[in-house]
């Protein structure tokens, strides 16, 4: 998969460790890509960056292509709507413990 980026064609490959990656960089996960997105371009890059090789747009320069291109927002939704979807883990109800 590739998407164009201020001119520049690049590679994107999706990490397996994705919402691990996105968690440290902003503190959201995949699924809440739209909020990722809509805080500015270094956010954007930190959601795009896992998707790159390391020596692709190194630094502010991912930031900065982004947001110099406005469909960099677009494909960057592309990539992540065709991701599959993961499966949500089930949450074991727990009872409040009163002292």
């Amino acid at each position: 998969m590739n998407l164009t980026l201020a001119g520049r064609d690049v590679k994107i490959t999706p990490p397996s460790n994705l919402d691990q990656q996105l968690i440290a960089a902003t503190g959201c996960s995949a699924r809440e890509i739209d909020t990722i997105l809509s805080a500015g371009a270094d956010r954007a890059a930190a959601a795009l960056r896992p998707f790159l090789d390391r020596n692709e747009l190194p630094g502010i320069e991912l930031a900065r292509a982004i947001a110099s291109d406005p469909e960099a927002l677009p494909g960057i939704r592309r990539i992540y709507a065709e991701l599959p979807d993961p499966a949500v883990p089930e949450v074991a109800a727990t009872k409040a413990v009163t002292k």
